[in-house]
């Protein structure tokens, strides 16, 4: 039986055929917080345009600019 990673607790062989590392538990946490992590690195890509995801701080500081 496989163990978590985080906690340590042993978790179904399954979930590890899954390629899962964590238990359920210690999964959720981490999605959680990588969800509220990307939903703060939305913007519009132009006035009124869609927003888009910033992947880098490279990416932040063009954003509106237009390239020529």
């Amino acid at each position: 039986m496989p163990f978590c990673i985080e906690c340590t607790e042993p978790f179904p062989t399954q979930r590890r055929e899954l390629g899962y590392n964590t238990c359920r538990s210690c999964g959720d946490r981490q999605a959680t917080a990588e969800k509220r992590r990307k939903s703060r690195c939305i913007a519009p890509a132009y006035s009124k345009g869609a927003y888009q995801y910033i992947t880098s701080k490279n990416m932040a500081k063009d954003v509106g600019r237009k390239t020529s």
